[in-house]
């Protein structure tokens, strides 16, 4: 029985070191270049140099909580509101961690609603509801102030979302099937919840609401926010190395004499066509079409809250492609340079293009 069990998992083994990832995909399509054209092209990418998320201290916006004084009103008879305030001033609620304290606004805000609008209505055959009312409607001010920031630090300053920035090692999968469709499942729910901070909200019901932790668990489930930013480097650095090695080859000796094709232009011109089209091109489609649907998103939960300087200063690192020096600024050079570098190889030589740079 353990000879073919054994085989089994021999088998699995083998099967599991034969797929190639993605790093290993760009080393192979650099040194395949390197082998075209008879030209030394480095493929030592390292760690990501991208810039580091800011301490979770730098990114806490300050929220000014509720004089006690005006907590104590809440206690009164007339809003059914004791319980919330006992699960929050309890040892846990202390120490809620960001989602629960999320959850517990998200339920205390349309409780203290209801709860002025009730007054509202019996304020007029009840007049000794007055200074109730006027006390409701100050904490109610207050809880909607500090909305957008408790939204922020719910959600930037979680460990679900701080993983979402990590140096990764892994880069995104060659094969990503489904890979947006994850994204947008996780992370629709914190676009709803940014766009609260806003005075024309609608308020999502109780299930949303109950579910929040389950919310938090997929996104930190979800890896593929730091397997982009991996890819996009090794992307970068690759596209950089070999634009400078097809520059340097051609500035050393001309590979065809008079743009006539030659034995080498058919090497290079294979390379081209199965391993810069048939695997790098779609490879580098993927990343741009998964990073442009998780830069939108993150977009779009940002535009409606208050960034402290530092994480304004480092999302500008990451997602403005205008910056110089910045992330996706990199990875627009670098793709740039690495299509005219193609290009101009394969006009040298005499070559059609072919397929699309």
């Amino acid at each position: 029985m353990w000879r073919p069990l054994s085989l089994l998992l021999l088998l699995s083994l083998l099967y599991g070191c034969s797929q190639t990832d993605a790093e290993t995909m760009l080393q192979d399509y650099t040194r395949r270049v390197s082998n075209a054209l008879d030209e030394p092209i480095e493929f030592a990418p390292g760690n990501s140099p991208f810039p580091v998320l800011p301490p979770r201290r730098e990114r806490l916006l300050p929220v000014e909580d509720l004089r006690e004084g005006l907590i104590e009103v809440l206690q009164l008879r007339h809003c059914d509101l004791l319980p919330l305030i006992a699960e929050r001033n309890s040892n846990l609620g202390r120490v809620m961690p960001p989602s629960q304290k999320l959850k517990y606004e998200l339920r205390f805000l349309p409780a203290v609603k209801a709860c002025e609008q009730d007054l509202t209505r019996r304020v007029t055959t009840e007049a000794s509801l007055l200074p109730l009312l006027h006390k409701v409607r100050q904490i109610l001010s207050h809880k909607q102030q500090m909305l957008p920031r408790t939204i922020w630090n719910s959600i930037y300053t979680s460990e679900e979302m701080e993983q979402q920035f990590s140096r990764s090692v892994e880069p995104l999968p060659l094969e990503a099937r489904g890979l947006i469709n994850q994204a947008r499942n996780t992370l629709d729910a914190f676009v709803l919840i940014s766009h609260l901070a806003t005075t024309d909200a609608t308020w999502p019901d109780m299930h949303f609401i109950d579910e929040m932790e389950t919310h938090y668990e997929q996104l930190y489930r979800l890896q593929s926010g730091q397997q982009w930013l991996r890819s996009v480097f090794l992307l970068s650095y690759t596209m950089e190395q070999v634009a400078q090695g097809i520059e340097a080859r051609l500035e050393r000796r001309p590979i065809c004499f008079n743009q006539q094709p030659n034995n080498r232009s058919v090497i290079i011109q294979n390379v081209f066509r199965n391993y810069y089209a048939g695997e790098f091109q779609p490879y580098l489609a993927l990343t741009d079409q998964y990073g442009q649907y998780w830069q939108a998103s993150h977009q779009s939960i940002l535009q409606h809250l208050p960034l402290p300087a530092s994480s304004e200063a480092y999302f500008s690192q990451l997602f403005d492609s205008e910056m110089a020096g910045s992330v996706l600024h990199r990875f627009d050079q670098a793709r740039k340079k690495h299509t005219e570098a193609w290009q101009t190889l394969l006009t040298h030589c005499g070559l059609s293009v072919g397929q699309t740079l």
